[in-house]
């Protein structure tokens, strides 16, 4: 009944696909943290351990097995939903987890709705406006976004905005709306500058095909002709650039979390890494993996809603 239709098919494809990513990003993290040259019982239990301290501590975390069970109890239990106990101080890592990754996907998904509002129109005005004044000095703020290290941003808004202005908080609290305002602005500058520049590439790209010469032959509208022919067009690359961006943000929120202060997936994962804790580091990867091929899975979905010929695709297969 699924496959009898195209657009349920491309979906389900698309899901399957998208468990094997999730299995393959699960070995490949785990062989990393298993041929890691890092101890995980002398980094815990401290330079004075007794060999008898390590051996119980490696016994008692499986972490005598052989690397084939290790990989398989790893692999098990992201399908059973039981990732196991942490190595350090015995949290549930499942739980651990669901406490922390809402406030990752919460400050990347503010962070993207911002991007959306001020990007896209930044790029199709620069694009509208090619080689003028305009088109110059906004892809050059566009250039610095792309450039400033967000750690450094980070501090300098604190500095300015929490320490000389004192109009918003330093660090995070989820009882205070404001303090959410800095940690989206400087997770969102990057992405901002790149899909406005991605926005406006896209756009003059399509701006001289065939098909938009004879839209102006038609009689088109100047913005008839902007909006529902090159922006329609346009819009793959840059929905391409969002959705991977989105992804990075996801993984990349660790420097944005500790300089304000925010308990989150990022700071998590970066925190437990050094040690190594394998199931934190395993639960924390695969909800960023998960996260990143349903943000994949959304993607698939808009290029068949936007380009007939990826529908026309899923009709002949």
């Amino acid at each position: 009944m699924v496959y009898s239709n195209a657009f349920s098919r491309y979906i389900v494809d698309r899901l399957v696909l998208s468990i094997f990513v999730v299995v393959g990003v699960s070995i490949l993290v785990f062989t990393i943290l298993y041929f890691s040259p890092m101890d995980p019982a002398a980094n815990i239990l401290g330079e004075s351990a007794t060999a008898e301290q390590k051996a119980e501590f490696n016994e008692r975390h499986g972490l005598n097995e052989s690397y084939g069970v290790q990989l398989k109890e790893s692999v098990q239990g992201i399908f059973t939903f039981d990732l196991g106990k942490s190595f350090t101080g015995k949290e549930d890592v499942s739980e651990s987890i669901a406490n922390k990754f809402p406030v990752t996907l919460k400050i990347a998904v503010f962070s993207l709705l911002l991007t959306i509002i001020i990007a896209i129109p930044i790029g199709m005005l620069s694009a509208a406006k090619m080689n003028t004044f305009w088109d110059y000095a906004l892809m050059f703020i566009a250039l610095i976004g792309l450039s400033i290290p967000s750690f450094w941003q980070g501090l300098i808004m604190i500095l300015e905005f929490s320490i000389k202005l004192q109009c918003l908080p330093a660090t995070y609290s989820p009882e205070q709306y404001s303090s959410i305002i800095m940690p989206v602005i400087v997770l969102g500058t990057g992405l901002t500058a790149a899909v406005a520049r991605m926005t406006r590439s896209s756009i003059l790209e399509v701006i001289n095909e065939d098909y938009m010469i004879t839209a102006k032959a038609k009689g088109l509208g100047t913005l008839t002709i902007f909006f529902n022919h090159a922006l329609r067009n346009a819009m793959i690359p840059i929905i391409t650039v969002i959705g991977l961006q989105f992804g990075a943000m996801l993984g990349g929120a660790a420097v944005t979390e500790k300089v304000f202060n925010i308990s989150g997936l990022g700071s998590y994962i970066v925190d437990k890494q050094f040690i190594p804790d394998i199931p934190a580091i395993m639960g924390g990867v695969v909800y960023i993996a998960i996260t990143i091929s349903l943000v994949n899975l959304v993607i698939d979905i808009l290029y068949a809603l936007l380009n007939p010929r990826v529908r026309s695709k899923m009709k002949n297969s």
